[in-house]
């Protein structure tokens, strides 16, 4: 939400923010690629320019929270990916709106139109969070649009990035709390 509020296009936030404010729409963010983990200037997932002005985009990301689920009626995927002429490392990496279902109509009056051509290819096993699906999301020639300026993608996930951090620090603090807990309570109860 706060990525597409800060660098979306009006026709964007007017289309997925108040879809997301309700609850109707889910939103993921699709970094990772198995072959670059962290190193996000090795990413291969392309973007190609259609002539409606959509982009194709092609390509695999794992680690996607919450990646496939139907808990909502559509999932809006921002996916970074490369531009046909993007210059290399981080600073060709472009950011884009890949939503499950394309969208039929325009603002808070839309629906949800024809599956979009990404995928769930497997469900990734972890040690936490298990109250979603993280997944492997493969996109085939997906649809999707260009959030902000090209080759600027990464500026604007970090918008996103930056609170999920904050995010994830508070989970570790709440489960490192619980655990201490749990062992102080089982060494009173033990008797040696």
């Amino acid at each position: 939400y706060e990525c597409l509020l800060k660098h979306g296009s009006t026709e964007q936030t007017d289309l997925y923010l108040p879809k997301m404010m309700a609850g109707q729409w889910t939103g993921t963010m699709c970094l990772t690629e198995a072959h670059c983990g962290t190193d996000l200037g090795m990413l291969r997932s392309k973007a190609v320019p259609q002539p409606d002005g959509s982009y194709a985009i092609t390509g695999e990301k794992i680690f996607i929270s919450a990646g496939e689920h139907d808990m909502s009626e559509s999932i809006v995927h921002l996916v970074l990916a490369r531009l046909p002429d993007a210059p290399q490392g981080t600073k060709g990496i472009s950011l884009f709106i890949v939503p499950k279902f394309l969208p039929v109509g325009i603002g808070a009056d839309a629906k949800i139109g024809k599956r979009n051509a990404l995928h769930c290819a497997a469900i990734e096993e972890k040690m936490g969070i298990h109250g979603n699906s993280t997944c492997q999301i493969v996109l085939d020639g997906a649809i999707g649009w260009l959030v902000g300026e090209p080759n600027k993608g990464l500026n604007a996930m970090f918008v996103m990035m930056n609170g999920a951090r904050l995010g994830v620090g508070v989970q570790g603090l709440g489960i490192t709390e619980v655990a201490y807990q749990n062992a102080v309570a089982y060494a009173r109860d033990r008797i040696q």
